[in-house]
């Protein structure tokens, strides 16, 4: 196998302080097989903008090369960009910016992935936190595509960043590793069709990456899909493995879309229930977990002693409000 040029693969310094930071920033698991050796296209979701490439790095195993739009190459953010390895890729959408330049962008993956590099690129071409996969672009796909028509075969990785609160420091962050793929069977379509085998390669991209995700809106859904999570797994002591929590938020997801379009005024009310429950938690000091498990002594005492005082000093307020609100009923 031909050695990845590492000239081009960015610092290694720069990416290790990186990956420190990432993990001092969130918690971060990761979930799935290790990246295959040679030649690799990673195709990742784009939730969080200049963090999620951060998070990729932190969790493979070998140096990622990234496509990042062109404007970022620009000022004090831009030297840090042009010494990670990224490809700049011209965007039209972005004021300014030569979008015939991006042959340019296609020659410079051609190289990296004809010496094995890894690539990874965001199809969805924008960042964005709807917490649905946006329709994908097709860039992705005719990059590997053109890779293996020359003879130098790809490896495709789809990896989810499902990230429990985006901004919160020491919040969850599970990297999502797919098995890879290969476009092998597309590689003649494409030759005679480049548009028609380019778009069933990027409908499989979709498909395998919206299997790595737990798609919900992370305003009002996710908070829910992670709270029905822990009270089920408080009260079924399920294994708390990083992967069976994935699967498990992606039923319980795709339940709360059913629900919405079937009753949505049974989803109101479970959101009413819920916040009910949050708040005699609170007012207890108790957790999810503490409603299932057998008590310490020590610990039920002390309870009992913090809620009996509560009682004691609250009573005559109680007996005053009894008095003075018994003349008018």
């Amino acid at each position: 196998m031909t050695e990845p040029d590492r000239t081009q693969a960015g610092s290694p310094l720069l990416w290790r302080l990186v990956r420190f930071g990432v993990r001092i920033f969130y918690r971060v698991e990761r979930v799935g097989p290790p990246e295959p050796d040679g030649a690799l296209v990673l195709v990742a979701n784009h939730p969080n903008t200049l963090l999620d490439p951060s998070v990729i790095q932190a969790t493979t195993g070998r140096p990622i090369r990234f496509l990042a739009k062109s404007t970022l190459f620009h000022g004090v953010l831009g030297a840090m960009v042009r010494r990670s390895g990224a490809i700049p890729i011209y965007r039209k959408m972005d004021a300014g910016v030569d979008t015939s330049r991006n042959d340019e962008m296609f020659a410079a993956v051609h190289d990296a992935l004809a010496d094995q590099h890894a690539i990874c690129l965001f199809p969805e071409g924008i960042s964005h936190v709807s917490g649905r996969l946006e329709p994908l672009r097709t860039g992705a796909a005719r990059m590997v595509l053109t890779s293996a028509a020359a003879g130098h075969p790809v490896a495709i990785v789809p990896v989810g960043l499902n990230f429990d609160r985006l901004p919160m420091f020491r919040s969850r962050v599970v990297a999502t590793f797919g098995r890879p793929f290969d476009a092998a069977d597309l590689v003649e379509q494409f030759r005679d069709n480049p548009q028609g085998a380019s778009r069933a390669l990027t409908d499989r991209i979709a498909d395998q990456l919206r299997a790595m995700l737990v798609e919900a809106d992370p305003r009002e859904d996710l908070k829910l899909v992670a709270r029905v999570d822990r009270l089920y797994s408080a009260a079924r002591g399920v294994s708390g493995d990083p992967a069976e929590r994935v699967r498990r938020r992606q039923l319980i997801a795709t339940g709360l879309d059913r629900l919405r379009e079937e009753n949505p005024a049974r989803l109101e009310a479970l959101h009413a229930d819920l916040q009910v429950y949050d708040e005699q938690l609170r007012a207890f000091g108790l957790w999810d977990s503490d409603l299932d498990r057998r008590m310490p002594a020590a610990e039920v005492a002390r309870f009992l002693l913090r809620e009996g005082a509560r009682a004691v000093i609250l009573a005559p307020l109680a007996v005053v409000g009894v008095c003075g609100f018994a003349p008018p009923y």
